[in-house]
C-alpha cells in the first residue's frame, strides 16, 4: 500500500467544515470508502431537514499538496450532483491550519461514474487527466478552503 494518500470525512452529522481524519489511505481503500456512503440517502434527509450538511470524502496527495473532494449539491427540486474539488493544500508554519484552495465543479448528474474514475486518477497521479476531465464540468466557484479536523 503506498502511504502517501492520506483520507478524511465529513459526515452529515458533524458540525459544518469538521472533518475525521481515516489516516493513510490507497485506492482500494479510498473507493470502498467512497461506497459505503449512502450518497442518495444523505442528500435528501439533508435536503428535506434544510441543513444541507453534506457528506464530503476527501483524499490528499502529500507529495504534491493536491487534494479531491467529493460531496454533493443540489441540481434541481427532483435530483442531486456530485460536487468535485480539486485543491491545493499547502503547509505554512501554522500547525493544523494549512493555506487550502479550491475550485469547485458540479457535475450535473447523480451518476457516481466520475467521482469513481477521478478518485482512479488522483492515485495515478494523472492530474493533466483530472484537469481534463473537470474542465468539461459547470465551475461553481474557486474559494479558500477551511481546514478542522475533529479530535
Amino acid at each position: 500500500m503506498k502511504t502517501d494518500f492520506i483520507s478524511r470525512i465529513h459526515k452529515t452529522d458533524y458540525e459544518s467544515d469538521s472533518y475525521k481524519m481515516l489516516g493513510k489511505t490507497d485506492y482500494e481503500k479510498h473507493l470502498a470508502d467512497f461506497n459505503d456512503i449512502k450518497w442518495s440517502d444523505e442528500y435528501w434527509k439533508e435536503y428535506r431537514d434544510l441543513t444541507f450538511n453534506f457528506p464530503d470524502l476527501e483524499v490528499l496527495d502529500e507529495k504534491s499538496g493536491k487534494y479531491l473532494s467529493i460531496s454533493l449539491a443540489p441540481n434541481d427540486e427532483d435530483s442531486f450532483q456530485f460536487s468535485i474539488g480539486l485543491g491545493n493544500h499547502r503547509e505554512n508554519g501554522n500547525v493544523g491550519n494549512p493555506t487550502r484552495t479550491v475550485k469547485l465543479y458540479g457535475t450535473e448528474s447523480e451518476n457516481d461514474e466520475l467521482p469513481k474514475k477521478l478518485i482512479r486518477l488522483i492515485f495515478d497521479r494523472d492530474y493533466e487527466q483530472i484537469n481534463a476531465e473537470l474542465n468539461e464540468l459547470f465551475l461553481f466557484d474557486e474559494i479558500e478552503d477551511v481546514y478542522i479536523n475533529q479530535e
